[in-house]
């Protein structure tokens, strides 16, 4: 069974935007792979969820998960939810907007 992560981007964000140069490894991984999944969700239209270029970074029983990560942006709460179906990770995600992973055309 999965875990299900409800984050918030700014939370990985010093005062000036960026990744800060001090972040502790697992956190900055953790980051990097949130971050993926919303560049991917803002490049794309709103909708249903869809499979995204990501890979799931769990490992489950120390074996990499197999999975892939589909996501959707909820455009009414500026939600990014996502799940792997192969080992059921999860997750929501707010505080992207105007960050270094929005990619939104405005």
């Amino acid at each position: 069974m999965g875990n299900t992560w409800i984050t918030d981007m700014r939370h990985y964000l010093d005062d000036a935007g960026h990744l800060p140069e001090d972040m502790p490894g697992p956190a900055l991984g953790l980051a990097q792979f949130l971050g993926s999944i919303v560049e991917w969700v803002t490049s794309h239209p709103p909708g249903r969820f869809e499979r995204t270029n990501v890979r799931c970074r769990r490992s489950p029983r120390r074996r990499r998960c197999l999975g892939d990560i589909y996501a959707r942006f909820e455009e009414s709460g500026g939600v990014v939810a996502w799940h792997c179906p192969f080992c059921a990770d999860n997750g929501f995600t707010r505080g992207w907007e105007g960050t270094i992973w929005d990619r939104r055309q405005e």
